[in-house]
């Protein structure tokens, strides 16, 4: 795995065969497989005067309303994250995807895991989860 720099702030986990491409606006990552595999990211930042609550609440009310699986994790008290899992038909075809959102004050992350595949969950999941936000480092203070 390889540790990809998204932003500034924001990082992912992904293996060497995933190339990317901006596209509208939005970072497209494909692998080519076996599996094929896609990742859409988006990076937001709101103003920080907007809590992580108020931002999760407002991504809830419109995120798929009966996905096959849901999980809502909060390991770090700075942040909230939120993704759902299930199968959609696209171009005639079953795909799964997972939607995965990582909310914190000022900024967050809306991605997108696709695999033609149900047994990649795990790998989708274990993506999400990778996404990392590193706060700014401030310089140490010069006393002499």
């Amino acid at each position: 795995m390889t540790r990809r720099t998204l932003s500034e702030h924001w990082s992912i986990d992904l293996d060497d065969s995933f190339t990317g491409q901006v596209v509208d606006g939005d970072l497209q990552l494909v692998s080519p497989g076996p599996p094929p595999r896609t990742v859409l990211l988006a990076l937001w930042y709101p103003p920080p005067e907007r809590s992580p609550e108020e931002l999760m609440a407002w991504v809830l009310a419109e995120v798929n309303p009966d996905p096959v699986e849901r999980f809502q994790e909060s390991d770090d008290p700075d942040e909230l994250r939120y993704a759902s899992w299930y199968p959609e038909t696209v171009d005639g075809q079953t795909q799964y995807a997972l939607y995965g959102y990582v909310v914190r004050r000022g900024s967050y992350v809306q991605a997108a895991f696709f695999a033609d595949d149900a047994a990649q969950r795990d790998w989708a999941l274990a993506t999400w989860r990778s996404l990392q936000y590193s706060p700014p480092q401030h310089a140490p203070a010069d006393h002499s």
